[in-house]
């Protein structure tokens, strides 16, 4: 099996681009060598030893577009898969390296680049058996992989508009590839799928493939940032409200007007129905911060209801959260009469990290920047003042 198109030593270091990294304490270079001899890598230490890197190399096409003759280095590349990396940074040179010395491999980076990601992914640092993988025909380097091998299977990684840039993104796409499970089925019907599908999939899996998913992953940036929070809100109405399965309300609607509407005629019907406490509504607050005269922390069940009824929004349904120390809301009168909500989040050494969650003016109209500037600035005062 022929794995590279040329494999003769190539000695020209005429146009190699150099990074020096020593001083940034590490004892080497990169040296990259152009398109057209190959794409090589290696690492040559201030001892003069040199050797050959055999996955990527920590920078992306990006980075090294910032770095003295990188731009150069860059125009050596055909334009088209400069284009085609650009949403793997992290691996980004790795795939052009192959594609570089490869038909196989190039022609994965221009017709399905991510299906390449996936295989050096796989091998981060086997040069070979990646390049062994390009010479599969696509449906079976997905079963190699350990991924579902259907033709909806790579129809699916062809309508993926995401930036694989942590790790998290990565997991989010392989989960739905699972050859058992098979749920990258449910989004035959979305024309693209956002970062944000894929976290919708992940939180609320009942939604997925609804209209109103589909039409949230070519809805505006403003709209899919505020979905989540309002989702979760509306759904903990339906269940305060005593709704047999509230979801099955949200896969009828289309927009986030939509949901924003059924949200506000939800809190119309809690604040009509003669509502009877949980038993613990008798049970006091933990009050973290203890606030200032315009920032007051809400210390009850009964001082929670009251701000939701005034401020005609939903934060009455957070009182388990707050009961279990995990959230805390306060009235705010100033600069504008708004509701804060501060989340706390565990870390894994043990210690509380503490972040607003959300500030809701009436009927969770957005606050003023001035709201927000002050309230944010307050809140890191606290946490420095209390050393969290």
């Amino acid at each position: 099996m022929q794995l590279a198109e040329n494999t003769h030593t190539i000695n020209d270091e005429s146009q190699v681009l150099v990074l020096d990294l020593t001083p940034f304490g590490f004892k080497f270079s990169l040296k990259l060598w152009p398109w057209d001899q190959q794409l090589l890598l290696k690492r040559e230490y201030t001892n003069g030893d040199i050797e050959s890197l055999e996955g990527n190399i920590g920078f992306s096409i990006d980075q090294i577009a910032f770095t003295p003759g990188g731009d150069e280095w860059i125009a050596s590349i055909p334009p088209l898969l400069v284009e085609r990396v650009k949403p793997f940074p992290e691996t980004s040179i790795y795939m052009l390296s192959l594609a570089a010395s490869n038909r196989n491999a190039r022609q994965l980076l221009e017709l399905r680049p991510a299906l390449l990601y996936l295989i050096c992914n796989e091998y981060p640092l086997d040069r070979e058996k990646s390049l062994e993988l390009c010479q599969y025909g696509q449906r079976e380097i997905l079963r190699i992989l350990g991924f579902s091998h259907s033709k909806a299977a790579l129809r699916f990684l062809d309508r993926l508009d995401i930036t694989f840039d942590t790790r998290s993104s990565h997991t989010l796409v392989t989960r739905l590839l699972h050859p058992i499970a098979e749920r990258y089925r449910l989004f035959g019907h979305y024309p693209i799928i956002t970062h944000q599908s894929l976290q919708l999939d992940m939180v609320l899996p009942g939604l997925t493939g609804s209209n109103l998913a589909i039409n949230l992953s070519e809805s505006k940036l403003k709209s899919r940032i505020k979905l989540p929070t309002l989702l979760n809100d509306t759904l903990m109405m339906g269940v305060n409200l005593g709704l047999t399965e509230p979801m099955r309300y949200l896969r009828k609607l289309r927009t986030v007007e939509d949901v924003s509407a059924l949200h506000d005629s939800w809190i119309r019907a809690q604040n009509r129905k003669h509502y009877v406490p949980c038993p613990t509504h008798k049970k006091p607050y933990q009050i973290v911060f203890t606030g200032t005269e315009y920032i007051q922390p809400l210390t009850n069940y009964f001082e929670l209801r009251d701000e939701g009824e005034e401020q005609r929004h939903c934060v009455g349904a957070y009182h388990a959260r707050v009961l279990n120390d995990e959230y805390q809301v306060f009235k705010v009168t100033a600069p504008e009469r708004v509701t804060m909500g501060v989340r706390m989040i565990k870390r894994p050494d043990g210690r509380k990290y503490y972040e607003i969650d959300q500030v809701q003016a009436k009927c969770n109209r957005r606050p003023l920047e001035e709201t927000l500037q002050a309230l944010y600035a307050w809140l890191e005062g606290e946490k420095q003042r209390m050393n969290l």
